[in-house]
Parts: structure tokens; C-alpha cells; sequence
């Protein structure tokens, strides 16, 4: 959870700093900058990092030649995506073209930065996750620092904050792991790792890939400053989720040991289920009831077109907050095909309803499609977690 918190708060930290300098214009264009940015790391993550973890868990005595082959391939990777991004803002041009450059710089960083952690989770150093996340936290909050005693504060500038920050958390990582890219055999990987890689970035490309391809196609069907309070709106609610994402790990852990017992599984993931939305309920008190001047400290000018949104995208992720624990018991007691088929189904559901939401009403719309879709995604999911532990093989199990 330590980790997840400083992983996720280097970009809620420049979001926060750029938000309380620019228009609302130039937020818009800023956050597409870096959803675009997110979705190519969690495309390299699915296909890289995560394979990385388990070569190392795998075979610890190669863990160190399996990290500088990973180290190789996802700063090709960074290469490549960093060219792309540059080609792709040169043709946009404009605000948006210029912040795509601008992330394009990062991309190599990023990107080895995370690889390195998940190296470190494969070989069992989480403390050291959890200073490579550090280092980039500090070194970003301290150039940030310096840069606004300057009075040089443009969301230009702070974004080079978070970059540096990033160099500084990769280049600490490499140190103490000692290990460099090398090159690997690209054939020899493709055929050992290409069904794991490709089904890993399948599950990103439906779990995560498709709404945040989903924002991006967003931004093209609203203005820049309305796109922008859209994702101040969504931007208020991920610090909880980030938060959570400990627990729902340790409710996967619980409920899977609750295989053999799947009507006591589903009495647990209920209550887990209640517990979250209750807790995602006072968060979003607290967020309606937050003084005005306190987001607009937090997220200047872009406040006032986020304020109204707020409030029913909380409503929207109380609903949300309930499917965690019927999903994660899909996960423990069903096939992998029920995770898929579910997950297919809840995403489009959402999807749509963004849409159609935005088509019709803008931002008001989209947030209310929102929470009609994670009304129908809970419904799916605590359906088919109905269905995989009434199964006659999940009743078979609690027989003597």
C-alpha cells in the first residue's frame, strides 16, 4: 500500500501542481497528454514487467540476467513509444501536440523506472520498491519546489519535474540491483513468452486499456476545458481506489483460501462488499461537502468546471466500489473464461454509458452514464459470482 500511495502520487502530484497554474484549456491538455502516456505503460507493463516478475520469482539465481534483458526491452520499448508520441504531437500540434512531446521525453524513464520495481517485487525487495517510487516522489517534490520559488512555474516545466523525478528513481533502482540493459534475444523471447504476454495485455487492454482509450477518444468529442473538468471529476476519486488496492489484494488472498467453502466465500465478499461502499459513501460526503476555496486550491480555475461533477461521480463509485469483492471472487472460484466474459461485458456497459452520456448532456452527461454503468457492471459481476459458487462442483467441495 506504501508503495501504491508514492506510485501514484507522482502524477496526483503534478496534476495538483499543473491544475493550480493553468486554464482549464491547458489541464485538458495536459491530462489527455498523460492518459495517452498510461495507457502505452500499462500496454509495455502487461507485456514486459509483469513477465519479468514472474521469470525472476521463477528462477531467483537468474533473476539479475532475466532484469537486464527486461531493462533492454522496455527502454527499446520507451524508444519506440517516445518517437511515436513526438511523430503523433508534430501532426496535432498545438497545446495537446506540445504535452505529447513533452511525455514522449519521459516515456524510456517511465518505463524502466517500473520495470525495475517489478523486478524488485520478483525478487522478493519490496523495501526497495517502495524507495525507487521514494526517490522519484522526492527528487519531483524538490525540483517542483524549486521551480515555484523561481517563479518559473509552467505546467511545461513541472512536467520536466516529474520526468527528472523519474531518471533519478530508475538510475537508483539500476544501482542497487546492478544491473544495465542487455541485449536479448528478441526470437528466443518471442517464443517463450508470447501466449503469456499477449493474454497479459489482453486483460489490460479489457480491465484497465479500454476506458482509458475511452478518455482519450473523449477529449476528441469535448472542448479542452470541459474534457479537463471531466478528469478533475475522476481525478478526486483515485486516491480512495489507490488506496484500496492493498486491500483488495488481501481479499483475494482471503476469499481464495475459502475455495473449499464457497457459500461462506460469498458471505464474506457481501460483507467486504458493504464495508467499501461504506467507506467510498464517507468519502464522498466529504467530498460534496469540501469548501469551494479547497479545490480551488487543489485544482485551481479547472474547480469550477469539475465542482458540479463531483458529486454524482461519487454517488457512481460507492455503486463501483461494491463489485470489488464480487470480482475478486470470480477470480478465486471461477475459470478464467468467467473472469473475461464478465469483465468484456461490465466494460462496455460503462464504455457506453460515458458515451451516449457525453453525446447527449457533456461532461453532466458522461458522469451520469458513468454511474449507470457501474450500476450495470456491480449487477454482472455479483451475478456471475452467483453462478460460480452455486455451481455443483463449488457445493461438491463443502461435502464431508
Amino acid at each position: 500500500m506504501a508503495d501504491q500511495v508514492l506510485s501514484s502520487g507522482t502524477q496526483l502530484l503534478l496534476i495538483v501542481l499543473v491544475a493550480r497554474r493553468a486554464d482549464p484549456t491547458t489541464f485538458g491538455a495536459v491530462s489527455l497528454a498523460l492518459l495517452v502516456h498510461g495507457f502505452l505503460l500499462g500496454v509495455v507493463r502487461a507485456a514486459i514487467a509483469e513477465v519479468v516478475l514472474l521469470r525472476c520469482r521463477a528462477r531467483p539465481p537468474e533473476s539479475r540476467h532475466e532484469a537486464r534483458a527486461g531493462l533492454f526491452l522496455t527502454l527499446s520499448a520507451g524508444g519506440l513509444a517516445g518517437v511515436c508520441l513526438v511523430c503523433v504531437g508534430l501532426a496535432v500540434g498545438g497545446e495537446v501536440g506540445h504535452y505529447l512531446q513533452l511525455v514522449a521525453l519521459a516515456a524510456p524513464a517511465v518505463y524502466a523506472q517500473d520495470l525495475l520495481r517489478y523486478v524488485a517485487y520478483g525478487t522478493g525487495q519490496i523495501r526497495l520498491a517502495i524507495v525507487i517510487d521514494g526517490i522519484w516522489m522526492g527528487v519531483q517534490l524538490l525540483v517542483s519546489i524549486v521551480i515555484i520559488a523561481a517563479g518559473a512555474a509552467t505546467p511545461s516545466l513541472l512536467v520536466l519535474a516529474w520526468i527528472a523525478g523519474a531518471v533519478a528513481g530508475a538510475s537508483a533502482g539500476a544501482l542497487v540491483l546492478r544491473v544495465w540493459p542487455a541485449p536479448v534475444a528478441l526470437g528466443r523471447w518471442w517464443v517463450e513468452e508470447r501466449a503469456r504476454a499477449g493474454g497479459f495485455v489482453t486483460d489490460f487492454l479489457v480491465a484497465n486499456g479500454l476506458m482509458q482509450g475511452s478518455f482519450i477518444l473523449l477529449s476528441v468529442l469535448l472542448p479542452l476545458d470541459e474534457f479537463g473538468g471531466l478528469r478533475a471529476a475522476f481525478l478526486c476519486l483515485s486516491p480512495l481506489a489507490n488506496l484500496l488496492a492493498g486491500v483488495r489484494t488481501l481479499t483475494l488472498a482471503h476469499l481464495a483460501g475459502l475455495r473449499a467453502h464457497p457459500a461462506l466465500a460469498r458471505r464474506r465478499a457481501v460483507q467486504v462488499a458493504l464495508g467499501l461502499a461504506g467507506i467510498g459513501a464517507l468519502y464522498g460526503i466529504g467530498l460534496v461537502l469540501l469548501p469551494d476555496r479547497w479545490g480551488s486550491e487543489l485544482f485551481g480555475e479547472t474547480w469550477a468546471e469539475a465542482v458540479g461533477l463531483v458529486g454524482i461521480l461519487a454517488v457512481g463509485e460507492l455503486i463501483r466500489l461494491g463489485s470489488f469483492a464480487a470480482i475478486d471472487l470470480v477470480k478465486a472460484l471461477g475459470s478464467p473464461m468467467d473472469l473475461v466474459r464478465t469483465r468484456v461485458v461490465g466494460s462496455a456497459g460503462v464504455v457506453t454509458g460515458l458515451f451516449l452520456g457525453a453525446a447527449v448532456a457533456g461532461p453532466r452527461g458522461a458522469v451520469v452514464g458513468t454511474v449507470f454503468g457501474n450500476l450495470l457492471i456491480t449487477t454482472v459481476w455479483w451475478r456471475q459470482a452467483a453462478v460460480v459458487t452455486g455451481r455443483p462442483a463449488a457445493r461438491a467441495e463443502t461435502a464431508p
